[in-house]
């Protein structure tokens, strides 16, 4: 959305004249004290403190009056933008493919880059990646230490934009997330340090290959155990599987904890990470669902995580590449990388790289991949003093607009999304109504990241096959994607026995929703668009009869 779109609707009245059309005059006290949390940080006659429904794509609000009702809720969003402005000057590109929906540029997702990293044409080459195989962490912490002028400036950057104080940490490059996690799990001195525990409430790709290769180490994983359906940590089991090491005197190991799920947008409390510590867990910290300006907020300097997994491809990415992915280790805890040449099971997992001037790598034969001037997210401008200037755009971008401006726009965004999406009910005589969507983790909670997980029924209440949802999804240009929830935990009542209970694992397949720092409130209504075609119950039984065919034609 345009920023003088945001300049007019900041000078709209809504003091009756331009009144938003979810308005309801009665709210029933139910409905109060489920949305109490959620209107303490939300004020005017919005929709979202409203009991309100859509029946049909054709009922929703247009664009702009549904950014009024966005504005009624949040008003404080109209102080961002910035970011309009920044993504209209210089992401424009996005505005040129305006049937693309910008969601998230983390984790799986494509890079995001600007403009000026996106002009094509030119031959000048300004830095590589090289690949290196390493034999030990050894080996490992001096090919971080063996640093150019360009390397050592990129590293001072990065740690600099994340606030960690560089003399404790080596930094190590992986071509992506997988690629740190495995180093960590052949390098881990598991031998000495046989426990491995993870914290996360959806399949991920990075930490099941770690997982594998230490089952092949001969190490059980045990997993953090998550509630239904609000997909939060089952607080006290996993505050008796991180205290038992020490209550039964076994040797502790390594705790991989995220501070948010990429999937649901569940918070988690730094604590983790301090009573991981107190009982003598090494802490991996993994930072991949975190946006843009939230990793300068770590709070390092109380919680000093052992290691620290860091993706940027949302910032350093570029259009031919998926940018590079950090690996931070600790100085004082570099010696629990300690594993002998011969338990490593796959040489190959412990591959590293290095960004390096053209110039130097041009013959490289381990080279990855060729960056031009105009192509990159790091720019190094040569002066008469032959002092190299090194200027890294997407950074530069997400500190021009700042934590709290990102923050601010990103929570207003989810809320809205959250809120618009459980406002889709199916027509007719229903008791109770039937909505069409089901939120798969926190709701309205003010705390949560940008992320938004769901399912979607159909008029019989049968759930619609999220690859369904992805597919269609794929044909629109919406950037929506299935993942799988995992280790969540389900208490029903034994039929045979009502005094007693079962405890259920589930494994659910959901449908994702991530924003980025440059998502606008039409990428999101967009989205909403999307969902509420499911709404025609023609629609979704000529889908499933289309996926009924591709499957039998395969």
């Amino acid at each position: 959305m345009s920023s003088h779109f945001i300049q007019e609707a900041s000078e709209a009245c809504f003091n009756g004249c331009c009144s938003s059309p979810f308005s309801t005059q009665s709210v029933t006290k139910k409905q109060e004290e489920e949305e109490h949390e959620f209107s303490l940080i939300t004020t005017g006659a919005s929709f979202l403190t409203r009991d309100i429904k859509f029946t049909s794509q054709e009922s929703l609000p247009s664009l702009h009056t549904s950014f009024y009702d966005l504005i009624t809720a949040f008003p404080d969003y109209l102080q961002t933008n910035q970011a309009d402005h920044l993504r209209s000057t210089e992401y424009q590109n996005l505005s040129y493919s305006s049937s693309n929906v910008l969601l998230n540029h983390t984790g799986q997702q494509q890079p995001l880059f600007s403009y000026s990293q996106s002009i094509s044409g030119s031959d000048q080459s300004l830095f590589t990646l090289s690949s290196k195989q390493v034999s030990s962490g050894e080996e490992l912490l001096s090919f971080a230490t063996e640093e150019s002028r360009f390397q050592t400036r990129m590293r001072r950057r990065i740690t600099s934009f994340m606030n960690l104080e560089e003399s404790e940490y080596h930094m190590i490059l992986t071509q992506d997330r997988s690629s740190a996690f495995k180093i960590l799990a052949e390098l881990y001195c598991f031998k000495t340090c046989p426990n491995l525990l993870t914290v996360y409430n959806y399949e991920d790709e990075a930490v099941e290959e770690m997982i594998r290769i230490s089952d092949k180490k001969g190490i059980k994983p045990i997993a953090a155990e998550f509630s239904w359906p609000s997909t939060e940590i089952v607080s006290e089991k996993l505050r008796r599987k991180i205290t038992r090491s020490k209550r039964r005197r076994d040797k502790r190991g390594l705790f991989v904890f995220p501070l948010q799920s990429l999937v649901t947008g569940a918070s988690y409390s730094y604590s983790w990470m301090s009573l991981a510590h107190e009982n003598e867990w090494h802490v991996l910290l993994d930072t991949s669902a975190l946006s843009s300006k939230d990793m300068e907020t770590l709070g390092l300097s109380l919680f000093r995580p052992d290691f620290l997994i860091c993706s940027f491809t949302e910032v350093l990415g570029q259009d031919d590449s998926p940018g590079f992915v950090c690996l931070f280790v600790k100085k004082s805890s570099s010696k629990a990388l300690s594993e002998a040449p011969e338990h490593i099971t796959n040489p190959a997992n412990l591959t590293v790289v290095k960004a390096e001037p053209a110039r130097e790598a041009e013959n490289d034969e381990n080279t990855l991949g060729r960056t031009s001037l105009d192509h990159t997210d790091i720019v190094e401008v040569e002066e008469e003093d032959d002092k190299a200037i090194i200027e890294f755009r997407g950074l530069d971008h997400a500190d021009s607009l700042g934590l709290v401006l990102i923050s601010r726009r990103l929570k207003s965004l989810t809320l809205w999304l959250v809120r618009a999406l459980t406002c889709l009910k199916h027509p007719g005589s229903h008791q109770p109504e039937m909505h069409l969507v089901k939120i798969c983790g926190p709701k309205t909670r003010p705390k949560r990241g940008p992320s938004v997980s769901f399912n979607v029924f159909d008029w019989q209440g049968e759930k619609i096959d999220p690859s369904v949802v992805e597919r269609l999804a794929v044909r629109e240009k919406i950037g929506l994607r299935c993942a799988y929830l995992q280790n969540i935990s389900r208490i029903r009542k034994d039929k045979k026995r009502s005094d007693e209970k079962q405890n259920l694992s589930l494994r659910v397949s959901v449908v994702c929703v991530r924003l980025g720092f440059m998502t606008n409130f039409e990428d999101v209504f967009r989205v909403w668009g999307f969902v509420s075609r499911f709404l025609d119950a023609d629609f979704v039984e000529k889908e499933k009869w289309r996926k009924k065919a591709l499957e039998k034609n395969k």
